[in-house]
């Protein structure tokens, strides 16, 4: 219950409150991370996805193929 709470956007805190933890490391183990919503937060925040949307290629290491150097 605590896991899908927190997956539909409720506060940790509150959460921490109705299950009446003192501590929010109790509450913690009891809201596990869904594979599902690992994997929404991947793609929605990987660099490489981010740089492909704005178009934007990020430079690599000086001296690859395509890179400036600046001597």
């Amino acid at each position: 219950m605590a896991t899908l709470m927190l997956e539909g956007g409720a506060d940790i805190r509150f959460i921490q409150a109705m299950l009446g933890h003192a501590k929010l490391d109790t509450t913690q183990i009891y809201t596990q991370v869904s594979i599902r919503k690992l994997k929404e937060v991947h793609e929605a925040t990987h660099p490489a996805k981010l740089n492909r949307e704005s178009g934007v290629d990020r430079p690599g290491p000086a001296g690859e193929a395509g890179q400036e150097t600046i001597e």
